[in-house]
Protein backbone atom coordinates (compact mmCIF):
# COMPACT_ATOMS: atom_id res chain seq x y z
CA UNK A 1 0.00 0.00 0.00
CA UNK A 2 3.12 2.42 0.18
CA UNK A 3 4.11 1.50 -3.35
CA UNK A 4 6.83 -0.82 -2.80
CA UNK A 5 6.74 -4.85 -4.11
CA UNK A 6 8.51 -7.21 -2.02
CA UNK A 7 9.10 -10.87 -4.23
CA UNK A 8 11.66 -13.18 -2.33
CA UNK A 9 15.01 -13.33 -3.76
CA UNK A 10 14.21 -10.58 -5.86
CA UNK A 11 14.70 -6.63 -6.40
CA UNK A 12 12.35 -4.64 -4.78
CA UNK A 13 10.39 -2.56 -6.84
CA UNK A 14 9.48 0.88 -6.66
CA UNK A 15 5.81 2.00 -8.17
CA UNK A 16 6.01 5.45 -6.69
CA UNK A 17 8.49 8.40 -6.38
CA UNK A 18 10.76 7.95 -3.20
CA UNK A 19 9.02 11.09 -1.06
CA UNK A 20 5.50 9.68 -1.80
CA UNK A 21 6.59 6.14 -0.40
CA UNK A 22 8.40 7.73 3.07
CA UNK A 23 5.40 10.14 3.64
CA UNK A 24 2.74 7.13 3.17
CA UNK A 25 5.09 4.34 5.04
CA UNK A 26 5.63 7.26 8.12
CA UNK A 27 1.56 8.08 7.74
CA UNK A 28 0.65 4.06 8.25
CA UNK A 29 3.10 3.90 11.22
CA UNK A 30 1.50 7.39 12.69
CA UNK A 31 -1.89 6.15 12.21
CA UNK A 32 -0.90 2.93 14.22
CA UNK A 33 1.91 2.46 16.45
CA UNK A 34 2.35 -1.73 16.40
CA UNK A 35 3.10 -1.25 12.02
CA UNK A 36 6.43 0.31 13.19
CA UNK A 37 7.62 -3.23 14.82
CA UNK A 38 6.20 -4.69 12.02
CA UNK A 39 8.03 -3.29 9.29
CA UNK A 40 11.00 -3.37 11.79
CA UNK A 41 10.53 -6.76 11.93
CA UNK A 42 9.66 -7.46 8.30
CA UNK A 43 13.51 -5.78 7.84
CA UNK A 44 15.42 -8.36 10.26
CA UNK A 45 13.76 -11.03 8.45
CA UNK A 46 15.06 -9.29 4.82
CA UNK A 47 18.16 -8.73 6.08
CA UNK A 48 19.05 -12.07 7.84
CA UNK A 49 20.01 -13.53 4.85
CA UNK A 50 23.44 -13.31 3.90
CA UNK A 51 22.94 -13.94 0.59
CA UNK A 52 19.33 -11.63 -0.06
CA UNK A 53 20.83 -8.67 1.58
CA UNK A 54 22.18 -7.05 -1.25
CA UNK A 55 18.79 -7.08 -2.80
CA UNK A 56 17.52 -4.26 -0.18
CA UNK A 57 21.36 -2.56 -0.06
CA UNK A 58 21.47 -2.25 -3.77
CA UNK A 59 19.04 0.06 -5.63
CA UNK A 60 15.41 -0.23 -6.04
CA UNK A 61 14.35 -1.39 -9.67
CA UNK A 62 11.40 1.53 -10.34
CA UNK A 63 8.40 0.39 -11.96
CA UNK A 64 8.45 2.60 -15.02
CA UNK A 65 10.32 5.53 -16.26
CA UNK A 66 7.93 7.84 -14.87
CA UNK A 67 8.74 6.77 -11.37
CA UNK A 68 12.42 6.59 -12.30
CA UNK A 69 12.27 10.69 -13.13
CA UNK A 70 9.76 11.34 -10.48
CA UNK A 71 11.98 9.81 -7.64
CA UNK A 72 14.48 12.55 -7.55
CA UNK A 73 12.70 15.26 -9.17
CA UNK A 74 15.30 17.43 -11.40
CA UNK A 75 17.44 14.84 -11.48
CA UNK A 76 16.03 12.13 -13.62
CA UNK A 77 19.22 10.19 -14.46
CA UNK A 78 19.72 9.24 -10.19
CA UNK A 79 20.46 6.33 -9.30
CA UNK A 80 17.16 4.92 -7.18
CA UNK A 81 17.47 4.53 -3.95
CA UNK A 82 17.93 0.71 -1.77
CA UNK A 83 15.14 -0.13 0.35
CA UNK A 84 17.02 0.28 3.52
CA UNK A 85 18.55 4.05 2.16
CA UNK A 86 14.36 4.66 1.37
CA UNK A 87 13.21 3.35 4.85
CA UNK A 88 15.78 5.13 7.28
CA UNK A 89 14.04 8.64 5.74
CA UNK A 90 11.19 7.38 7.89
CA UNK A 91 12.09 8.99 11.27
CA UNK A 92 10.02 6.39 13.07
CA UNK A 93 11.64 3.66 11.49
CA UNK A 94 15.61 4.97 11.65
CA UNK A 95 16.41 4.10 15.11
CA UNK A 96 15.58 0.57 14.58
CA UNK A 97 17.12 0.35 11.40
CA UNK A 98 20.47 1.88 12.45
CA UNK A 99 20.78 -0.52 15.16
CA UNK A 100 20.01 -3.83 12.99
CA UNK A 101 22.56 -2.57 10.16
CA UNK A 102 25.06 -1.55 12.67
CA UNK A 103 24.48 -5.41 14.15
CA UNK A 104 24.93 -6.93 11.02
CA UNK A 105 27.79 -4.90 9.79
CA UNK A 106 30.54 -7.61 11.66
CA UNK A 107 28.82 -10.35 10.40
CA UNK A 108 30.26 -9.99 7.04
CA UNK A 109 33.78 -8.58 8.30
CA UNK A 110 36.74 -11.11 7.68
CA UNK A 111 33.98 -13.27 5.35
CA UNK A 112 34.32 -11.20 2.28
CA UNK A 113 37.57 -11.83 0.98
CA UNK A 114 35.77 -13.72 -2.50
CA UNK A 115 33.68 -11.26 -3.25
CA UNK A 116 36.28 -8.67 -3.07
CA UNK A 117 38.32 -11.13 -5.27
CA UNK A 118 35.93 -10.94 -7.92
CA UNK A 119 35.74 -6.94 -8.01
CA UNK A 120 32.22 -6.81 -6.18
CA UNK A 121 31.89 -4.02 -3.36
CA UNK A 122 31.82 -6.24 -0.28
CA UNK A 123 28.30 -6.09 2.16
CA UNK A 124 29.96 -4.31 5.14
CA UNK A 125 31.13 -1.43 3.15
CA UNK A 126 27.07 -1.30 1.44
CA UNK A 127 26.08 -1.32 4.90
CA UNK A 128 28.23 1.71 5.92
CA UNK A 129 27.23 3.65 2.85
CA UNK A 130 23.37 3.22 3.88
CA UNK A 131 24.15 5.37 6.68
CA UNK A 132 26.03 8.22 4.58
CA UNK A 133 24.63 12.07 4.12
CA UNK A 134 21.60 11.29 5.90
CA UNK A 135 19.06 14.54 5.37
CA UNK A 136 18.15 13.94 9.28
CA UNK A 137 19.20 11.50 12.32
CA UNK A 138 16.56 11.18 15.06
CA UNK A 139 19.46 9.95 17.89
CA UNK A 140 22.88 10.97 16.50
CA UNK A 141 24.80 10.08 19.75
CA UNK A 142 23.64 6.35 19.74
CA UNK A 143 24.22 6.74 15.67
CA UNK A 144 27.91 8.01 16.98
CA UNK A 145 28.49 5.71 20.13
CA UNK A 146 27.63 2.29 17.84
CA UNK A 147 30.26 3.34 15.44
CA UNK A 148 33.22 4.22 17.83
CA UNK A 149 31.90 0.94 19.37
CA UNK A 150 32.66 -0.79 16.03
CA UNK A 151 35.79 0.84 15.18
CA UNK A 152 36.98 -1.17 18.41
CA UNK A 153 37.06 -5.03 16.87
CA UNK A 154 37.11 -4.36 13.09
CA UNK A 155 40.61 -5.20 11.44
CA UNK A 156 42.20 -2.35 10.34
CA UNK A 157 40.65 -1.81 6.82
CA UNK A 158 37.68 -1.72 7.60
CA UNK A 159 38.65 0.46 10.73
CA UNK A 160 39.95 2.64 7.70
CA UNK A 161 36.84 2.60 5.54
CA UNK A 162 34.81 3.81 8.92
CA UNK A 163 36.92 6.53 9.82
CA UNK A 164 37.01 7.98 6.52
CA UNK A 165 33.27 7.72 5.96
CA UNK A 166 32.40 9.27 9.89
CA UNK A 167 32.33 13.14 8.53
CA UNK A 168 29.44 11.88 6.07
CA UNK A 169 28.00 10.37 8.76
CA UNK A 170 27.81 11.84 12.13
CA UNK A 171 26.34 14.99 13.31
CA UNK A 172 28.41 18.28 13.89
CA UNK A 173 26.89 18.42 17.46
CA UNK A 174 29.09 14.82 17.96
CA UNK A 175 32.36 15.78 16.08
CA UNK A 176 34.37 16.66 19.25
CA UNK A 177 33.81 12.86 20.88
CA UNK A 178 34.96 11.16 17.53
CA UNK A 179 38.13 14.14 17.95
CA UNK A 180 39.26 12.79 20.94
CA UNK A 181 39.01 8.75 19.64
CA UNK A 182 40.38 9.75 16.31
CA UNK A 183 43.25 11.58 18.42
CA UNK A 184 43.68 8.46 21.02
CA UNK A 185 44.22 6.20 17.91
CA UNK A 186 46.30 8.28 15.98
CA UNK A 187 48.98 7.31 19.12
CA UNK A 188 47.65 3.74 19.44
CA UNK A 189 47.56 2.59 15.50
CA UNK A 190 49.99 5.08 13.67
CA UNK A 191 48.94 2.81 10.29
CA UNK A 192 45.99 4.37 10.26
CA UNK A 193 47.36 7.49 10.20
CA UNK A 194 46.39 8.80 6.97
CA UNK A 195 42.59 8.60 7.51
CA UNK A 196 42.60 9.90 10.63
CA UNK A 197 43.97 12.81 9.46
CA UNK A 198 41.89 13.31 6.53
CA UNK A 199 38.91 13.18 8.71
CA UNK A 200 40.34 15.10 11.70
CA UNK A 201 40.41 17.59 9.35
CA UNK A 202 37.19 17.70 8.10
CA UNK A 203 35.57 17.91 12.06
CA UNK A 204 35.65 20.12 14.77
CA UNK A 205 39.00 19.35 17.04
CA UNK A 206 39.78 21.42 20.10
CA UNK A 207 43.35 23.41 20.04
CA UNK A 208 43.88 21.01 22.46
CA UNK A 209 43.72 17.81 20.64
CA UNK A 210 45.38 19.63 17.41
CA UNK A 211 48.60 20.15 18.96
CA UNK A 212 48.75 16.55 20.38
CA UNK A 213 47.79 15.47 17.02
CA UNK A 214 50.76 17.64 15.38
CA UNK A 215 53.00 16.30 17.90
CA UNK A 216 52.22 12.57 16.83
CA UNK A 217 52.64 13.16 13.25
CA UNK A 218 55.44 15.20 13.80
CA UNK A 219 56.82 11.99 15.35
CA UNK A 220 56.33 9.67 12.55
CA UNK A 221 57.61 12.51 9.69
CA UNK A 222 61.06 11.03 9.09
CA UNK A 223 59.95 7.40 9.55
CA UNK A 224 56.96 7.60 7.11
CA UNK A 225 56.18 6.46 3.89
CA UNK A 226 57.20 8.68 1.17
CA UNK A 227 53.57 9.01 -0.56
CA UNK A 228 51.50 9.53 2.90
CA UNK A 229 53.80 12.38 4.11
CA UNK A 230 51.74 14.56 1.30
CA UNK A 231 48.68 14.55 3.65
CA UNK A 232 50.55 14.69 6.79
CA UNK A 233 52.27 17.84 5.67
CA UNK A 234 48.82 19.37 4.57
CA UNK A 235 47.72 18.37 8.02
CA UNK A 236 50.56 20.19 10.04
CA UNK A 237 50.40 23.26 7.87
CA UNK A 238 46.70 23.46 7.65
CA UNK A 239 45.46 22.44 11.45
CA UNK A 240 47.29 25.39 12.71
CA UNK A 241 46.64 29.48 13.51
CA UNK A 242 48.44 32.25 12.43
CA UNK A 243 49.39 32.26 16.43
CA UNK A 244 51.70 28.18 16.36
CA UNK A 245 52.13 28.94 12.26
CA UNK A 246 55.44 29.78 12.58
CA UNK A 247 56.61 26.81 14.86
CA UNK A 248 54.64 24.48 12.96
CA UNK A 249 56.44 25.52 9.55
CA UNK A 250 59.88 25.37 11.13
CA UNK A 251 59.13 21.65 12.74
CA UNK A 252 58.03 20.99 9.26
CA UNK A 253 61.32 22.27 7.70
CA UNK A 254 63.78 20.76 10.32
CA UNK A 255 61.72 17.01 10.27
CA UNK A 256 61.66 16.69 6.31
CA UNK A 257 64.82 15.32 4.51
CA UNK A 258 63.82 16.49 1.02
CA UNK A 259 66.82 15.03 -0.33
CA UNK A 260 65.71 11.85 0.76
CA UNK A 261 61.96 11.94 -0.74
CA UNK A 262 63.22 13.18 -4.03
CA UNK A 263 65.78 10.26 -4.41
CA UNK A 264 62.98 7.60 -2.93
CA UNK A 265 60.79 9.51 -6.04
CA UNK A 266 63.25 8.93 -8.30
CA UNK A 267 63.40 5.42 -7.77
CA UNK A 268 59.63 5.32 -7.91
CA UNK A 269 59.62 6.88 -11.23
CA UNK A 270 62.24 4.02 -12.36
CA UNK A 271 60.59 0.69 -10.94
CA UNK A 272 57.30 2.02 -12.75
CA UNK A 273 55.84 0.11 -10.03
CA UNK A 274 52.83 2.73 -9.29
CA UNK A 275 50.74 5.51 -10.93
CA UNK A 276 50.65 7.76 -8.01
CA UNK A 277 52.38 10.79 -8.77
CA UNK A 278 56.17 11.56 -7.32
CA UNK A 279 56.09 12.10 -3.53
CA UNK A 280 58.04 15.00 -3.74
CA UNK A 281 55.72 16.58 -6.39
CA UNK A 282 52.77 16.34 -4.22
CA UNK A 283 54.42 17.94 -1.04
CA UNK A 284 55.25 21.06 -3.13
CA UNK A 285 51.72 21.06 -3.91
CA UNK A 286 49.98 20.79 -0.78
CA UNK A 287 52.49 23.57 0.23
CA UNK A 288 51.96 25.89 -2.47
CA UNK A 289 48.32 25.13 -2.48
CA UNK A 290 48.45 25.99 1.26
CA UNK A 291 50.55 29.08 1.31
CA UNK A 292 48.49 30.78 -1.38
CA UNK A 293 44.81 29.71 0.72
CA UNK A 294 46.19 30.91 4.11
CA UNK A 295 47.59 34.35 4.35
CA UNK A 296 48.77 33.75 7.56
CA UNK A 297 50.93 30.84 6.49
CA UNK A 298 52.46 32.48 3.33
CA UNK A 299 53.62 35.29 5.91
CA UNK A 300 55.02 33.06 8.33
CA UNK A 301 57.08 30.80 5.75
CA UNK A 302 58.24 34.13 4.10
CA UNK A 303 59.74 35.63 7.27
CA UNK A 304 61.19 32.27 7.86
CA UNK A 305 62.77 31.97 4.52
CA UNK A 306 64.31 35.52 5.19
CA UNK A 307 65.61 34.75 8.70
CA UNK A 308 69.69 34.01 8.88
CA UNK A 309 70.02 32.73 12.73
CA UNK A 310 70.52 29.77 14.01
CA UNK A 311 67.17 29.32 15.62
CA UNK A 312 65.48 29.15 12.37
CA UNK A 313 68.60 27.38 10.72
CA UNK A 314 69.51 27.31 7.03
CA UNK A 315 67.19 27.53 4.09
CA UNK A 316 65.58 24.44 2.78
CA UNK A 317 64.42 22.49 -0.88
CA UNK A 318 61.09 23.93 0.35
CA UNK A 319 61.68 27.52 0.83
CA UNK A 320 61.71 27.80 -3.22
CA UNK A 321 58.26 27.09 -3.01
Amino acid sequence: SCGVELVKSKTPVLHTSAALFRFKLGQAISKDSATAGQVGDLVDQLLESHDDIALYLDPVTMASAEDASSAHPGMSLAQPESLIRLMLGVDSLQPRLIRTLLEKFPEFIGDEGAKEHLGETKTSIKILRQLRWLDYIVDSSELTEKLLETLGFVPPDMQSEIISALPDIISDSDSGQVSKVLALMLKETPELMLPILETMGSLECSPALLTDARNSVITHLVSAEPLDLPVMVKFLLQSGSSENSMAIIQRVRRRLDMESIVLASRQMAKSAATDDQAPDVLIFDVITTSLRSHKHLRDAWLKIAAADDEEVGPQTTLDIV
